[in-house]
């Protein structure tokens, strides 16, 4: 979820993670190695091998030493530096297969780079072979049929600025600058959510490259397994070279903040657990701890302005004497400008807040003074409607979708940082054994079996038929399950 999400104005990327109140209601992820994870083994030296890929490939080729190489592998989450073995800034659907051939044949692992946003840093890898879709940014936008399809690495930013031309919107986060795909394959934290469903839910066909170099078309009817699994399963299943999205119309948003402040933390956050509850589809709204400024609990209301104004008035009372600031404002294509920082981050789904959590959320805000932050996103609606086997994504029903995070611009500031984003997240999970998987921090793979749940049986089958050495295993990763490779 974006703090762009309840429809205020948009504040930069680093008032949100260092410092300043956001402006609105409710946004991608990691690392090669997994702990408990052994390193795979590389059949062979591939460095007369990474000469043909260089010669073979139209796109940009770099490696160690090479001019710009350094600053190539730079990524948003300033936490993470890593060096992959190769980088290919991809010209086309045949250099991405040339690429994971490669890595098949040397069993080398495979980055995938979009937006390069990825809280965790996943979209570059230790002694990996990066796949880099910088190129893959065509735009097409279908009035008629209201479809969208867009190249893997396409930004929100471009999305939303050609179908919002067109009157027409997808749910995706409030940071213009994330890639498309990142948000899409790991569900979306989106806004819209309650109205449309989350981006994954809108994700009507994909192309993907598996790991034995084969083109897919994914959608319904059409490779069904695999459509599943990469709606909430994240880039574990091949590099998904284009996306096509169903468009809905675009509706004006009628928000209200309220700027709680230190006073009463656990009072505002009963009130606001009892006001989305059981918010209409209409409803988007977010709970902010700032650092600096304490808490700020927004709402959005899209749609209908009588309508807006009537259930506005049920948060004016809640939160009184706390006075309101009102906002109208249409679909954002850019959103918050999210700057490089590094950031520690957690994430937690809290389905119900009230009894003893309140304490905790409350108790942990306090902590943060001067340290992190936390958003609560309300996840609501139709998304919250979809069972949960319906697509690999795990946040079915309503709740709050969390995110834990804290910045630091010293080096001896990151151990506090990081501290208190893991105290806080374990301090939670008892009433948050979910959580959105770009929100998480590079995890043990006990932590993504829990967070998928119930889907993580079937997402292992998937991953053991179509990627069994698990190539693309610089992510949240889902292990191929033992035993159920893929028939010959």
């Amino acid at each position: 979820m974006s703090l762009h999400d309840a429809g205020l104005s948009a504040w930069t990327r680093r008032d949100f993670v260092r410092a300043g109140v956001v402006a609105a209601g409710a946004a991608a992820l990691g690392a090669c190695a997994h702990r408990g994870m052994p390193p795979a083994s590389v059949a062979a030296d591939p460095a007369s091998d990474l000469d043909d890929l260089a010669r073979r490939v139209r796109g940009r080729f770099l490696r160690g030493g090479s001019s710009g190489y350094d600053e190539a592998r730079k990524v948003w989450n300033l936490a993470y530096d890593r060096r992959p073995l190769a980088m290919v800034r991809a010209a086309n659907v045949d250099d991405v297969r040339r690429c994971v051939e490669f890595a098949r044949k040397h069993t080398v692992p495979v980055a995938i780079r979009g937006g390069g946003h990825s809280y965790a840093g996943y979209g570059v890898a230790d002694g990996a072979l990066q796949i880099d879709l910088g190129t893959f940014t065509t735009v097409r936008v279908d009035r008629d049929r209201r479809v969208a399809s867009v190249g893997g690495g396409t930004r929100i930013r471009d999305l939303l600025a050609a179908t919002l031309a067109a009157g027409l919107y997808t749910p995706m986060g409030g940071c213009g600058a994330v890639g498309v795909a990142g948000l899409t394959l790991a569900g979306g934290d989106t806004r819209g959510r309650g109205l449309y469903g989350t981006a994954c839910d809108n994700l009507i066909g994909a192309q993907l490259v598996t790991a034995d170099g084969d083109v897919r078309e994914l959608g319904p009817g059409k490779d069904e397994d695999l459509y599943w699994a990469i709606r909430g399963g994240g880039g574990n299943f091949g590099v998904v070279t284009r996306l096509d999205f169903r468009l809905h119309p675009a509706l004006p948003s009628y928000s209200a903040a309220f700027n709680i402040g230190w006073r009463d933390m656990a009072g505002a956050l009963r009130a606001y657990g009892d006001l989305v509850r059981s918010a209409p589809d209409e409803v988007r709204a977010g709970f902010t701890v700032d650092p600096e400024a304490g808490g700020l609990a927004t709402c959005g209301y899209q749609g209908d302005a009588a309508a807006a104004a009537v259930y506005l008035e049920k948060w004016k009372a809640a939160f009184r004497p706390v006075e309101a600031r009102m906002f109208t404002s249409t679909p954002d294509p850019v959103g918050q400008v999210w700057e490089t920082t590094p950031l520690a981050v957690e994430g937690a789904f809290i389905e119900d807040l009230s009894g003893d959590v309140v304490d905790v959320v409350a108790r942990a805000a306090a902590e943060a003074q001067g340290v992190g932050q936390m958003l609560l996103g309300l996840s609501n609606g139709v998304v919250a409607r979809i069972p949960m086997t319906a697509t690999a994504y795990p946040l079915r029903g309503t709740g709050l979708s969390s995110l834990i995070a804290a910045a630091w611009e010293k080096p001896e500031a990151r151990v506090r940082a990081e501290r208190w984003v893991a105290e806080t997240g374990a301090a939670l999970r008892p009433w948050a054994r979910r959580a959105y998987v770009n929100y998480l921090p590079p995890s043990a793979p006990e932590r993504i079996r829990e967070v998928y749940g119930v889907n993580y049986p079937r997402l292992a089958r998937i991953k053991a038929q179509y990627d069994p050495a698990n190539l693309f295993r610089a992510n949240q990763n889902i292990q191929p399950a033992v035993g159920s490779g893929r028939p010959g």
